[in-house]
């Protein structure tokens, strides 16, 4: 059992370590300095068309203005009140590159006259941390545009309202978003929601120009970012070009949210509901994903985590009927596996009987272990197997929980928060975990010094834990607290309806 025991440790911490390390720590560039911004015009000569790549020099002209909560940090600047950096803090990721600029403005006036309000001086108003509005006006003509931006207080998303004043009749304007994510194209796949369907550039194709009936669009990395310009108010049109995308509209008022982020069917859901609560519209915001398999794995489980959330509206009870759940479901597995332990626990006198016989033969050795083996049907890889199974299912569960956005009901217990860490509860897991460890070793069967050696280090490993898992989520952290008491609770149920004798007997 011993071995068997060491290897699920090993498994588990090889599987998060990958996890942390791969997928959540990979180190790209960090977000632009706001320390560097140099006193040359922003541009010269004519106004350069939205997405048109520039110097960076020419972009830091201004005032910075910085909206972030845990998840991102926006970098806006009084020079068109334009978005210069969209930092994923998590991530560790930039979504607007160095020289170009995000949610830019064009006005289009009668007569054909195009002012490009990204190179205009805003005047700016901070309403505390999550909010700003730029101010723009034409004194001569008194024309004046409002834009306004509010963070959301969790997740990746901001609020977005434009307001226009004096305006003559038959004014436009466009919203734009720049053609590539971060520095590098990616082959960024564009998308359209249309009339209610959703067209994918590489299934559907996607039209160079939409009309009324364009609800959002968006610029989609392959399982990886994702930007979604939505609006909440059915806009004039939308348009597809080589350097930039975006909608145009000619309302006096308008309002749009801006997604940029992961891939997470957790946020994007969260960002739905949003949306349907305001203008009571689905827009089925989740079909912008492009998940792997393991991506579409934890959306099952996800879902199955809301189904228990919307009777007990509590993610905490949902989190522990969840875990319950799957542990419950692996049972027979894990019955199967302590099963397999506690028959080679029972043999090991025999085993290493063979061992001491047959030291220097070990090919002899060998077939006489395998007599051992069939004596008492007992096949010494079957303890393993059930664990290889369970351990896909426990890494798309840690997955689904990691990223989740618990902002709806964050609460559980004296948790103010799943989706921060929690130290309390981090603190009850290595309690729980150190009893499983006991409860483990006053069962098994010592049979030498080394491995009560190996038992003895082992009684460290619940430290180990607490250091590695000390930044997690709480809900993470739940989930794991959880699934060790019922584990606790398994090893006592098996252990009751088992003998020492049994493997004897069976083999009669």
């Amino acid at each position: 059992m011993q071995k068997n025991l060491i290897m699920a440790i090993v498994l588990s911490v090889v599987v998060l370590l990958l996890y942390n390390f791969f997928i959540l720590g990979r180190q790209p560039a960090l977000p632009p300095s706001t320390e560097e911004a140099t006193e040359s015009p922003i541009w010269e000569g004519e106004a350069p068309q939205p997405g048109e790549i520039l110097p960076s020099s020419q972009l830091e002209k201004g005032e910075e203005i910085i909206l972030e909560n845990e998840y991102v940090k926006v970098v806006l600047t009084s020079r068109g009140g334009i978005v210069k950096s969209w930092y994923l803090k998590k991530e560790k990721k930039e979504l607007v590159g160095r020289s170009t600029y995000s949610l830019g403005l064009n006005l289009f006036l009668p007569e054909g006259e195009r002012i490009n309000l990204s190179k205009e001086d805003f005047e700016v108003q901070k309403e505390g941390e999550r909010r700003v509005v730029f101010t723009w006006e034409d004194e001569e003509r008194r024309f004046k545009l409002f834009k306004n931006l509010e963070i959301s207080r969790l997740g990746y998303h901001i609020f977005l309202s434009i307001e226009t004043q004096n305006l003559p009749l038959g004014s436009s304007y466009e919203l734009t978003w720049p053609s590539m994510i971060g520095d590098e194209y990616k082959e960024e796949e564009r998308l359209v929601f249309f009339n209610d369907k959703l067209q994918e550039e590489k299934k559907e194709g996607v039209q160079r120009d939409y009309g009324r009936g364009v609800k959002w669009m968006g610029l989609r990395q392959k399982r990886e970012l994702l930007v979604i310009l939505a609006s909440l108010d059915w806009p004039r049109g939308g348009m597809f070009r080589s350097e930039f995308w975006g909608f145009e509209d000619n309302k006096s008022e308008s309002r749009w949210i801006i997604y940029a982020g992961p891939q997470s069917y957790g946020e994007i859901r969260s960002l739905n509901d949003r949306i349907k609560e305001i203008n009571g519209e689905d827009y089925d915001l989740t079909g912008a994903l492009d998940l792997s398999i393991w991506g579409q794995l934890s959306v099952v489980l996800i879902k199955i985590l809301l189904f228990f959330y919307s009777f007990t509206h509590n993610y905490g009870i949902a989190i522990i009927l969840l875990t319950l759940l799957i542990y419950g479901a692996l049972f027979p597995l894990t019955f199967k596996q302590f099963t397999s332990m506690h028959k080679m626990q029972v043999i090991q006198p025999e085993v290493k009987a063979v061992q001491a016989k047959f030291k220097g033969d070990p090919k002899q050795m060998q077939v006489e272990m395998m007599k051992i083996y069939r004596k008492h049907k007992v096949n010494p890889m079957s303890g393993c197997f059930p664990l290889i199974i369970q351990m896909p299912i426990i890494f798309v569960l840690y997955r689904a929980l990691l990223n989740f956005n618990f902002s709806d009901n964050p609460s559980f217990l004296w948790i103010k928060n799943l989706g921060e860490p929690n130290i309390p509860l981090l603190l009850a897991l290595g309690v729980t975990m150190f009893l499983q460890q006991r409860i483990t070793q006053k069962t098994q069967i010592q049979t030498a010094g080394q491995q009560q050696g190996m038992a003895k280090m082992m009684q460290f490993f619940p430290i180990f834990i607490i250091v590695m898992l000390w930044s997690l989520p709480s809900g993470v952290m739940l989930y794991w607290f959880t699934s060790t008491l019922f584990s606790i609770f398994q090893q006592f149920l098996i252990r009751r309806r088992m003998s020492p004798s049994q493997p004897a007997k069976n083999a009669k």
